[in-house]
């Protein structure tokens, strides 16, 4: 590494030249002690916290067909593996319509209901077994956001919303009383209702019956929508009973839709539930990173990553895999959002106000997909800057340090390998405009950056 000071204009600081061979590792390996469940929402509204009020930084995987389609001992293949990288959230299907080998059957043959597609009739071994697999969840840690009744996109075969529409609110709400007594007692749900579908207005009750009948069973976790590429609050209205706002979205400027999140009236946490997956829509790693350090830095409390094979583990999928779920367990994604977790865990992530005035940034920030995004601590003590990738060229940008409290330690972070090095071999002095260079290259034809600026005791 190499600090270049121009003494024209401004201060450049440039790191251009990192030798990725010579990067220290800047993180300790993040604590593991575990969330103590269940989750609730923090006092002022913005993160969740756990039993004993500790931030919950939701690190979140998307295994939809986990209960339907792995055998005993590849469900804890699974969740030993994830637990191991740092992720402490899944997304799972109660029920599987299609993305299974034998859909609705688990891999023993249980049968979710005693009549084929009759919500009234629930079969007791299915869902002792679904308790079981979120029971092992449970004891690794790992919240599970429960889809119950997952309706499938557009309201069609992926789904349950046509045999749910058929049987009518009666049966569902006889569903939801069961799954709600059935799985009350376990701590690490986070119930996620709807499931790929923005259901119109008169069908509105697919969702909304089904909730008030799993309160109605005595379940008391908290609850959230999985929407049709739509925030929870907009699928039926913003509800008393939606506790967590979930961001799905595709677009590709998606710290837009973030930053709309956030600026709610109703001030609720929101997690990143859903956007681009690994291996599909043509998708690249830059891609799937930018995504999660775009929500981190733009308010969200967590962010879920998806793998394709992953999330239907080679059963029926929507594209073809490159290999089998096992091998994508250690998928480049999954290496990627375990450093993300590692480089805001044991930060104050959660006082963290994303700086969407540019208070912060005040030039360069650039736009469409290169736009950079940066949150700081009202304190003056923590501020970290994504810089998406946008080819091999260091980005240039101007920092405002003098918000800082004191003298302010900045270290690059590479998030395709979790190594560092320092911006300058000491503290940058609080009381300039700063222009700074970022590295570029980071060892993966891409330039893609994390700048950690915190004052040290």
């Amino acid at each position: 590494m190499r600090l270049i000071v121009l003494l024209v204009g401004s201060l450049w600081m440039s790191s251009q030249s990192i030798a990725h061979e010579r990067g220290r590792a800047l993180l300790a390996e993040p604590e593991r002690t575990g969330a103590k469940f269940p989750l609730q929402v923090s006092k002022n509204g913005r993160y969740l916290v756990d039993q004993d009020n500790r931030p919950f930084l939701t690190v979140g995987d998307t295994p939809w067909s986990l209960i339907a389609d792995l055998k005993d001992d590849d469900i804890k293949t699974y969740l030993d593996d994830r637990k191991k990288r740092g992720f402490n959230s899944i997304v799972v299907n109660l029920l599987e319509h299609k993305f299974a080998t034998d859909p609705p059957r688990t891999r023993a043959d249980l049968e979710p209901f005693v009549k084929a597609g009759d919500f009234s009739s629930p079969n007791p071994k299915y869902f002792d077994f679904a308790h079981q697999v979120i029971g092992w969840a449970n004891e690794r840690g790992i919240s599970v956001w429960l889809c119950p009744a997952y309706l499938g996109w557009g309201g069609g075969d992926e789904g349950f919303f046509q045999k749910i529409k058929a049987g009518g609110a009666d049966k569902l709400k006889v569903y939801g009383k069961y799954v709600g007594e059935r799985f009350k007692d376990l701590p690490n749900i986070v119930w996620l209702l709807g499931g790929d579908y923005a259901v119109p207005k008169e069908h509105a009750w697919t969702i909304t019956d089904l909730a008030d009948a799993i309160r109605a069973g005595g379940a008391r976790q908290l609850m959230t929508i999985h929407g049709g590429q739509q925030s929870a609050v907009e699928v039926v209205g913003d509800k008393d009973w939606i506790d967590v706002n979930t961001t799905y979205s595709y677009e590709k400027e998606l710290f837009r839709v973030f930053r709309k999140d956030y600026e709610r009236r109703t001030v609720r946490p929101f997690v990143l539930i859903e956007s681009i997956y690994e291996n599909e829509h043509d998708s690249r790693p830059e891609q799937i990173r930018r995504q999660a350090y775009w929500a981190m830095t733009s308010g969200a409390s967590g962010q879920f990553f998806g793998n394709n094979p992953i999330w239907h583990f080679d059963g029926p999928g929507l594209e073809k895999a490159p290999r089998g779920w096992r091998e994508e367990l250690d998928g480049t994604g999954s290496r990627d959002m375990a450093r993300l977790q590692k480089a805001f865990v044991n930060r104050s992530w959660h006082k963290l106000v994303p700086d969407f005035k540019n208070d912060l940034v005040t030039k360069g920030v650039g736009d469409g997909t290169g736009t950079i995004t940066a949150a700081a601590t009202s304190d003056g003590k923590l501020a970290i800057v994504y810089i998406p990738s946008t080819g091999l060229e260091p980005r240039e940008f101007t920092l405002d340090v003098s918000r800082f409290a004191a003298p302010v330690t900045a270290n690059w972070y590479n998030p395709t390998d979790g190594r560092s090095e320092p911006v300058a071999d000491k503290p940058l002095a609080n009381k300039a405009t700063l222009a700074i260079r970022s590295p570029g290259n980071n060892g993966t034809k891409t330039n893609d950056w994390l700048l950690l600026l915190e004052v040290t005791p």
